[in-house]
């Protein structure tokens, strides 16, 4: 629960910052570009649909009146569900064996589309058009699977093809911006990527100085969940992020 209280913070921060933080801005750049929801998510906000995930179950609400959210419709999943991640009317979600993609061109009930395995292991995902990028991260508590990045391709999104494997340690929540990618690897840093060719990922840099949890991506700004609370970058240069500011818990 700490967790979510801290998404809602991050949010509630852009907000006061002086971003723009509409309704119709929230939900539909979430549904049309990369980078807005954290890869780590639990729920997600589509249009005037409110998604959510438990460990087995993907859950649906309208909130076209949003003080009164009326549940539509309750999808089991399996179980290990991990997070939920938006991207042009499918929903990407993560989970302990692997990733699902469903259609939500029936906003209340959404529908399977694909699926791709893989060994046990905690699962973030984010996606653009054609590609879907995963991190695996194997440990006592995850799973045995290597840990690293994991590109699939979706141009079928009913059959996604894995098309490389670079193993990283330690990564965890990530966003994707245009060809640029943001790995968060804890203690190891903020891992920058250029994804132009995906798979052939090319490490441009790595931010450190503090512990990356998650981070997403709003307009020209980097937002990161760190261990000490949230820091916010400057990516007017996507592959050279620039500290504007630490803001501590």
């Amino acid at each position: 629960m700490l967790y979510f209280v801290n998404k809602i913070f991050i949010l509630s921060l852009v907000c006061f910052l002086g971003w723009s933080c509409s309704k119709e801005g929230a939900s539909n750049s979430a549904a049309s570009t990369s980078g807005k929801a954290g890869s780590l998510s639990k729920f997600t906000i589509v249009n005037n649909y409110l998604y959510a995930v438990d460990n087995s179950n993907l859950y649906s609400y309208d909130i076209t009146n949003p003080t009164n959210p009326i549940k539509k419709g309750t999808t089991f999943l399996g179980f290990g569900v991990e997070t939920i991640y938006p991207y042009n009317n499918k929903l990407f979600i993560g989970t302990t064996t692997g990733l699902f993609i469903y259609s939500i061109d029936t906003p209340s009930m959404p529908s399977k589309l694909a699926e791709a395995r893989h060994a046990r292991s905690c699962d973030p995902v984010v996606a653009n058009d054609t590609i879907a990028f995963v991190t695996l991260k194997g440990n006592t508590a995850c799973g045995p699977a290597e840990s690293g990045l994991y590109v699939h391709n979706i141009k079928n999104v009913t059959q996604p093809i894995l098309i490389k494997t670079l193993p990283i340690g330690s990564p965890e929540g990530l966003a994707l911006e245009g060809a640029t990618l943001y790995i968060c690897c804890n203690n190891d840093g903020l891992k920058v990527y250029d994804v132009a060719n995906p798979a052939n990922p090319i490490l441009k840099q790595t931010v450190t100085g503090v512990y990356f949890k998650d981070v997403i991506v709003y307009n020209n700004l980097l937002i990161s969940y760190v261990s000490t609370g949230v820091a916010l970058y400057d990516i007017t240069n996507p592959i050279n992020p620039i500290l504007l500011k630490l803001i501590a818990n």
